[in-house]
């Protein structure tokens, strides 16, 4: 598979997880109007327009519409003496958002049997793909040797946050099925 097939791959299953994220809230929306539990649709609705707005990015960046900015990002730094005392920085926001993403990934799967907070999974998912790009972004060496090294990395990853965030909406659609079935029996 080709980097450009690899990375179309990849906006598509972050634009799905988007989209059925958008589903979930609205039908999280539509149960909360019905008096089911559903108060958690704006937190679906955010986690879709995160998803999507990544989609979008790693598209564009697909295309080759962001080409350039890291050269300008890098002249900025230079600029404003920035750039030669990187490395402590570069570190500390690595393992910062390491500690963030996992800390987040974990607390989700502590709430994964709660029937309505289950979306703090999802959110542990979105902030394992978009952690990884950011700490991709920062550009520390060590990380860019290991992911030159490990080029399946970066699609395990989104793939993962995708595959996991879109499995925890549609339990949650299925749950909100039951709901409606059991207060339709009553």
């Amino acid at each position: 598979m080709s980097d450009f097939d690899q990375g179309l791959l990849r906006t598509f299953a972050l634009l799905a997880a988007g989209l059925i994220g958008a589903w979930t809230s609205w039908a999280c929306h539509r149960a909360h109007q019905r008096g089911i539990p559903g108060g958690d649709a704006v937190i679906w609705a955010g986690l879709a327009a995160v998803f999507s707005a990544y989609a979008h990015v790693r598209l564009a960046r697909e295309l080759g519409w962001l080409d350039g900015w890291g050269g300008w990002l890098r002249t900025l730094a230079r600029e404003h003496n920035l750039y030669a005392d990187r490395r402590m920085f570069q570190v500390f926001v690595s393992i910062a958002i390491a500690v963030i993403a996992i800390g987040l990934l974990l607390y989700g799967l502590i709430w994964f049997w709660h029937y309505i907070k289950r979306y703090r999974l999802a959110i542990g998912f979105a902030a394992f793909a978009i952690g990884y790009a950011l700490i991709r972004f920062v550009s520390l060496h060590e990380v860019d040797a290991w992911n030159a090294a490990n080029p399946w990395a970066p699609l395990t990853a989104e793939l993962i946050a995708a595959v996991g965030a879109s499995a925890v909406a549609l339990a949650r659609l299925h749950q909100l099925k039951e709901f409606a079935r059991l207060q339709g029996s009553n």
